[in-house]
């Protein structure tokens, strides 16, 4: 590991520390350098401020995992993936996102609605007209998934990972049956 990444690893820790004791918005930059009994030109050196320290954190605790090799096979596993990662660390990311889910749901909404338009790309839309619907389809599950995902973890994680991902398998299952059950009455 490079020392670059050793220093931003050293301030994560110490704002994932401080984010479990005290409300994110009352946490400062003297706060997280004597944490971590670094100085403050080197924060500033690897950071603007601590709202990218955040974001930094949850793209390479979370996302990076999320993001590389997902397709139709192993979907919901790396999502149960993720969600374990932010139970790892429940009452950061429970302290965080409660604070501000901003950052998270932006990152997390990427993440879905390229992944879904992909899905739906190569599943659902392989003529001209239903590809049109692809961007609403993915707009509406990636919406839908990351007001679960900050709901489960801002009321306490208390259903598991796997129940959770059981319950977005139970709901593309159910999806099928009722448009088969609506197309009788289009």
């Amino acid at each position: 590991m490079s020392s670059s990444a050793i220093t931003k690893n050293t301030f994560a820790l110490s704002l994932k520390r401080l984010a479990v004791q005290k409300p994110f918005d009352k946490i400062s930059i003297s706060d997280i350098t004597n944490d971590c009994r670094m100085n403050r030109q080197s924060f500033y050196y690897h950071f603007q401020d601590k709202n990218e320290l955040l974001s930094w954190i949850m793209y390479n605790d979370l996302f990076v995992y999320i993001t590389h090799g997902v397709r139709f096979h192993n979907w919901y596993g790396k999502l149960e993936g993720f969600l374990k990662s932010m139970e790892r660390e429940r009452d950061f990311y429970q302290k965080v996102l409660k604070a501000d889910s901003t950052v998270f749901e932006g990152y997390l909404f990427d993440v879905m609605h390229a992944m879904f338009t992909f899905f739906f790309d190569n599943a659902v839309s392989h003529d001209k007209e239903r590809k049109t619907t692809t961007e609403f389809f993915a707009d509406f599950y990636s919406h839908g998934f990351c007001g679960v995902i900050i709901d489960w973890a801002v009321g306490g994680m208390k259903a598991t990972p796997h129940e959770v991902i059981q319950s977005m398998k139970d709901l593309a299952f159910e999806n099928i049956e009722i448009g088969e059950g609506f197309k009788e009455y289009l």
